[in-house]
C-alpha cells in the first residue's frame, strides 16, 4: 500500500497484474531511501543549529 499512498501507482495496478512483485519491492525500496535521506538531512540541520 505504501506505493499507492505515495502516489507511485494505482491500487488497480497492484490487483490487475500490471505490476510485478519486483516492481512493488523497488518502489518500497525507493520510499525507504527517501525516508532515510530526509531523516539524515533533518539530523544534520539539527546538529548544525545546535
Amino acid at each position: 500500500m505504501r506505493p499507492v499512498l505515495a502516489g507511485l501507482c494505482h491500487m488497480e495496478s497492484l490487483t490487475d497484474g500490471a505490476l510485478m512483485l519486483e516492481d512493488v519491492l523497488a518502489m518500497n525500496d525507493a520510499l525507504d531511501v527517501k525516508l532515510e535521506n530526509e531523516a539524515r538531512a533533518h539530523r544534520a540541520l539539527k546538529a548544525k543549529d545546535g
